[in-house]
């Protein structure tokens, strides 16, 4: 895992300075404390840090074909890269090292743009071909590994975050205000768009290509589910089992993200049905046992025996990891659970460079509670409607379902779309057109709130509902909230994330199982529960869905001094015209509809000012030091840079 970024001029235009380069990549020296290099040429510069994972020695890039015209700088993993590598050595390509990179060089010379397709793993790379001055970039099909793109007169800059393409582009880093809302409304912003202007995101899935003249984007992978086909769980077993067993490749020690659920669950037995020996298993706690998911992990850790670590958070590392993690995550911190997460890497980098998780098993299973109302309501109408908003009112009290109360209210909705994307919102449209400033109210209405979802989910118009839903899911929140999070948080510790349940070859197939087979009506994920029944010990396999649960108000909010209502209040953060202040008064104060999911409203609007001063009233190259993290804590948040 590492990190990358480079320039490639326009033509007639300078390359990039040496001193940009170098700076650019100084700001991801967390992504890769291994080692780092640069290459510049009168066309283009290149910069790079490595977290070393295969070939030790002999894997530092950039990494080149035989005759130096082709090299890559690039971030990831490549499962395939064994059989591919053998293809390649029978058509007489000639490799000097075993990182699974070099495969990348010698497959643009076989076969050019069709490259990205033939690769199974996590990546984003760039492609320099020296004699035709072309750049080519590529991202995973899922979206796993991030790459940030700016165009510019000057040319094209790209990098694993926003900061290194401002760095090694010049630009100066600006909030793009119309992404304000957008953010507010779901806490995070669809790919292509970012909240900085002139900076984008490639989409998963998509191939950028530019010859210093030209910028040209397509995608080489589109999620296609096709007709209904049941999936059995022998074959689900087998899907699963192959992809754990090509995520145990490394020259490294590996572990396992272990939450006592049902997705970390399978692939930690799974990963010893692989033969993985030495596994060491990481879960985080809290005091408030409501809270708390050691005890689940600790009956997988003692059935499959890892070497078990617990970590139990405290408010004070809380709150002094918030001004860090808003630098680190290069976008504001979308769920208050990535401040434990990243607390958990840390302590988890310490003893391994590698870790397996179970993400992506909710999005591809069907587990969150919102899929199994929506096939309720479909089947029951009205009636279902108030049946759940009733079961909300009094089920409302478990961590994992904090925000029923909303959810009876999203029942409400009649507009599929706007339901379905306001699932997990945090503000209503409704209340941000009182909250925003005016300015910013257009792009708060409904149609505008849902545009990238209806965009997106355009070519699934023959799909049943049921199944267009979690399309939709995949497209938008997989990638660009939990992916997106997941790795900025992991790399902020220098830890590889490696995620079995969301290899493309299991995704295509489980997109064509109806929903009805992946959501039950009383449990989601029904088919993998079938699946890996054999590794649940009894109490996981009975527990409801907890998702990530975090005690924000005990961690972020009880504090005397109230530093989170203070942040979003000082001048500071009025003086940026985004708000009307009154109502943001009322948000602090919980008045009026702001009363329901306050904390996590607040926290919200609180993330988006902490990133502000960390991404855009400043470009540094180093994180907040612990004494300007203090500074937030003491409620003094207006003098933090």
């Amino acid at each position: 895992m590492c990190g990358l970024v480079g320039m490639v001029a326009a033509r007639g235009a300078p390359a990039p300075t040496p001193e940009r380069v170098e700076r650019a990549t100084a700001a991801l020296a967390h992504r890769g404390p291994d080692g780092s290099g640069h290459w510049s040429s009168e066309a283009a510069a290149f910069g790079h840090t490595r977290l070393s994972i295969i070939d030790l020695e002999r894997g530092d890039q950039p990494l080149w074909n035989e005759d130096r015209s082709v090299l890559t700088f690039y971030n990831g993993e490549i499962w395939n890269h064994n059989e591919l590598r053998a293809e390649l050595e029978r058509a007489g390509h000639r490799f000097f090292s075993r990182c699974d990179t070099e495969v990348l060089v010698h497959g643009y010379e076989e076969w050019g743009l069709e490259l990205p397709e033939r690769l199974s793993g996590m990546f984003a790379f760039a492609i320099w071909d020296l004699p035709a001055e072309r750049l080519l970039l590529a991202r995973d099909r899922v979206g796993k590994k991030p790459l940030y793109l700016a165009e510019t007169p000057q040319g094209v800059a790209f990098g694993s975050d926003a900061r290194s393409v401002l760095l090694v582009s010049g630009l100066q880093p600006a909030l793009e205000p119309e992404g304000v809302p957008e953010y507010l409304f779901q806490r995070y912003l669809d790919a292509p768009r970012t909240l900085f202007r002139g900076v984008t995101k490639l989409r998963p899935g998509h191939l950028l290509s530019y010859d210093r003249e030209r910028l040209e984007q397509h995608p080489y992978w589109q999620l296609r589910p096709g007709e209904p086909e049941p999936l059995q769980p022998e074959e689900l077993r087998g899907l699963l089992r192959d992809s754990v067993r090509q995520r145990l490749m490394s020259d490294v020690p590996l572990g396992v993200l272990l939450s006592g659920g049902i997705d970390s669950t399978a692939v930690a037995g799974l990963m010893r049905e692989n033969g993985a020996a030495g596994i060491a298993s990481f879960t985080i706690g809290f005091a408030d046992e409501l809270y708390d998911e050691r005890p689940l992990a600790r009956l997988v850790a003692a059935r499959l025996g890892t070497d078990h670590h617990e970590l139990v958070v405290g408010a004070r590392q809380f709150v002094d990891t918030l001004p860090r993690l808003s630098w680190y995550r290069d976008e504001p911190i979308a769920e208050p659970s990535e401040l434990p997460l990243l607390l958990l890497a840390e302590f988890a980098s310490k003893h391994v460079k590698v870790v397996l998780s179970g993400d992506g098993g909710d999005e591809l299973f069907g587990g969150y509670p919102k899929y199994r109302a929506e096939r309720l309501l479909r089947a029951g109408g009205p009636l279902a409607a108030l049946a759940l908003k009733l079961s909300a009112k009094t089920r409302s009290r478990r961590p994992s379902h904090k925000r029923l109360e909303r959810a009876a209210e999203t029942l409400s909705l009649g507009e599929p779309l706007l339901r379905w994307a306001s699932w997990f919102r945090t503000f209503s449209s409704a209340e941000l057109q009182r909250l925003l400033a005016p300015k910013l109210r257009v792009e708060a209405r409904p149609e505008r709130l849902t545009r990238p979802l209806r965009e997106l989910l355009a070519p699934y118009a023959g799909l049943d509902e049921g199944r267009r839903m979690l399309v939709g899911d995949f497209l938008t929140y997989l990638p660009d909230n939990m992916l997106l999070r997941g790795d900025k948080v992991l790399m902020a510790a220098s830890l590889e994330g490696r995620m079995p349940l969301l290899d493309y070859r299991l995704i295509e197939r489980v997109a064509k199982v109806p929903a009805s087979e992946r959501t039950g009506l009383r449990q989601g994920k029904a088919i993998l529960r079938r699946a890996v029944e054999d590794l649940l010990p009894r109490e996981i396999a009975r527990a409801p869905k907890r998702g990530f649960p975090v005690p924000v108000p005990a961690l972020l909010l009880a504090a005397g001094d109230r530093s989170l209502e203070r942040l979003v209040l000082s001048e500071r953060a009025l003086s940026r015209d985004l708000y009307e202040r009154r109502e943001l008064e009322a948000l602090v104060e919980g008045r009026g509809s702001y009363r329901v999911d306050r904390d996590f409203k607040l926290f919200t609007v609180a993330a988006l000012e902490l990133f502000l001063r960390s991404n855009i009233d400043e470009l540094t190259v180093t994180p907040p030091s612990p004494e300007q993290a203090r500074d937030v804590e003491r409620g003094r948040a207006a003098s933090m840079p």
